[in-house]
């Protein structure tokens, strides 16, 4: 039996978690944990980002347990909401959310249709296989095992026990923002978490709905203050040109690998099912793991042990388009554009890639192998639209008065165009420039070219339909 402890976190200070949470961490599948980097490959423009999946989880507890102390929960609901905020990241697999965009590519979405929400991520689905069906969890969880995986899948008890761990102000976000702006060395994430959580509270809009998570009418610039760190973080951190190019080179080499190198045992880990059987298999990977086998000789002369090779030396590929907002291009093609990198895009984004590289070939002097080349469209909303469906609907305290939405109590929220967003379109390739003067020079010759050739391909049809 385990005892009580106290964890020592660079975050946090430290962490006490009880006897059955020192249990959880100490079992294999959650020390699996200490192997999935959070922000996969981000440390090679951030170097201190190294940090995990493992000191994240403790982490949100942590703060679950804080929030559950602030709004008076009972002794049953604290140890059930640190139980799933503990274990709420278990499904991720290598490279974190990398691993969500191949699972979306290749999981079988018929037999998960009755299971998968628009609002859900596969991985959350895999985390609660894995707290239904692990054995050495199993022993340590007992009935609580199901009611924390009810809890993060759809809610068990009251409302506010799930929007501490799974909502727009859980434990979750409050503790990435302070952990991935701590290790990435920036200040973007920070907020005043000792001030948020006072204002914490709970509402009730009717006897029928029970208590939600709320905000007193005097935390809202605390909450301000939040929404805008997301923000930040969001656009400085997550979408630095670097983040993005490695993390498409993942995905790109997870892709080729399943589709052109074939290599059925790639193949086997994305293919969810939603089986026991492809859990105990899945959570068996990590990322050392990943780049050994896959990264490994066996494998050389392939697509994926190449780009793996390239991400382990920092032979980035490079971006040879910047960023063009949409509406810079044809009003005919900014609506296929837009989507280029979802999944059911894939045929029209192969083509399209396919004539880039052609293109981009004529004007280096050089072959440039239109697998290697990538096409990527992101899209970035005014902060009142980005959290509209999250944080804007947060309720506030206004007692005796009924409640009011955050977005309505807020004057900074209000004061921001909802309406604006502009979507970008970036393309990467492996070409090599020596200088920064070279490469200026390269993004130049090649901004007319690249431009000339999207806009004649999607006007023409090319990816309109998806994969049709």
């Amino acid at each position: 039996m385990s005892e009580e402890r106290k964890i020592r976190d660079p975050v946090h200070g430290f962490i006490s978690v009880n006897e059955k949470e020192s249990e959880i961490i100490d079992t294999p599948i959650f020390q699996r944990l200490r192997r999935i980097r959070q922000l996969a490959f981000a440390d090679l423009v951030y170097p201190g980002a190294t940090h995990t999946r493992f000191d994240h989880s403790l982490g949100v507890c942590h703060i679950a347990h804080s929030m559950a102390r602030a709004l008076g929960l009972n002794e049953d609901q604290r140890r059930l909401v640190g139980v799933a905020a503990l274990l709420h990241d278990l499904g991720h697999g290598p490279f974190s959310h990398v691993s969500e965009a191949a699972l979306e590519l290749y999981a079988d979405h018929g037999k998960l249709r009755d299971r998968l929400k628009v609002q859900q991520q596969i991985h959350e689905l895999i985390t609660a296989d894995v707290m239904r069906t692990e054995p050495d969890l199993l022993k340590v969880l007992g009935s609580e095992g199901e009611k924390a995986a009810k809890l993060l899948l759809k809610g068990y008890g009251e409302p506010v026990c799930r929007q501490m761990v799974c909502g727009p102000l859980d434990a979750d976000k409050q503790d990435y923002l302070l952990r991935d702006s701590h290790f990435c060395g920036v200040k973007y994430g920070v907020f005043d978490i000792d001030q948020l959580q006072s204002e914490l509270c709970t509402v009730k809009e009717s006897q029928r709905v029970g208590r939600q998570l709320a905000i007193s009418g005097d935390g809202v610039h605390a909450l301000e203050q939040f929404v805008l760190a997301k923000y930040y973080l969001t656009n400085q951190v997550y979408r630095h040109k670097v983040r993005l190019i490695t993390d498409q080179m993942l995905i790109r080499a997870v892709r080729l690998g399943i589709e052109v190198d074939q290599i059925e045992e790639l193949a086997g880990i994305y293919a969810y099912d939603g089986s026991p059987e492809f859990a105990a298999k899945y959570t068996k990977w990590d990322d050392r793991l990943f780049l050994l086998r896959f990264g490994g000789e066996e494998f050389r002369g392939k697509y994926c042990f190449d780009l793996l090779r390239r991400l382990n030396e920092r032979r980035l590929l490079k971006r040879v388009y910047k960023p063009k907002p949409l509406r810079e291009l044809p009003a005919d093609c900014r609506d296929a554009l837009s989507r280029i990198s979802d999944p059911r895009s894939k045929k029209g984004r192969d083509d399209l890639e396919s004539a880039l590289s052609v293109k981009i070939s004529e004007n280096v002097g050089q072959h440039v192998d239109s697998r290697l080349v990538v096409v990527h469209a992101y899209t970035i909303k005014s902060l009142r639209q980005e959290g509209a469906g999250d944080e804007g609907g947060i309720l506030v305290d206004e007692s005796p008065r009924p409640p009011k939405t955050f977005e309505e109590r807020s004057a900074l929220f209000r004061s921001i165009s909802k309406g604006f967003s502009e979507g970008f379109v970036e393309v990467y390739a492996p070409v090599s420039y020596d200088t920064p003067c070279s490469r200026s020079e390269l993004l130049k010759k090649l901004e007319g070219p690249i431009t000339d050739v999207i806009s004649t391909f999607l006007e023409a049809g090319g990816g309109k339909n998806g994969d049709a």
